[in-house]
C-alpha cells in the first residue's frame, strides 16, 4: 500500500474544491490514485475545523501560479 504525505494529499483535495473544483475521477486518474482514497482524504480535510482548513500564504501563491 502506498503511503502519501500530508502535503501530497493537501494538494489532491484542493484540486477537488473552489475555486478550481476538478473531478474526483479526472483527479484520482491524474495522480494514479483510487476515487474512493481521494473521496477520504477529501472527507477528512472537510471535517476539520475551518481554521485548519484555511489556505496558507503559500498554498495560495501556488494556487494562483497554477490557474
Amino acid at each position: 500500500m502506498a503511503r502519501y504525505g500530508q502535503a501530497f494529499k493537501d494538494k489532491a483535495v484542493a484540486r477537488l474544491l473552489p475555486p478550481e473544483s476538478a473531478s474526483v475521477e479526472a483527479v484520482a486518474n491524474e495522480l494514479s490514485i483510487s476515487t474512493s482514497t481521494l473521496e477520504r482524504w477529501r472527507a477528512d480535510a472537510l471535517s476539520r475545523p475551518a481554521r485548519e482548513r484555511a489556505w496558507t500564504a503559500t498554498a495560495r501563491f501556488e494556487a494562483v501560479l497554477a490557474t
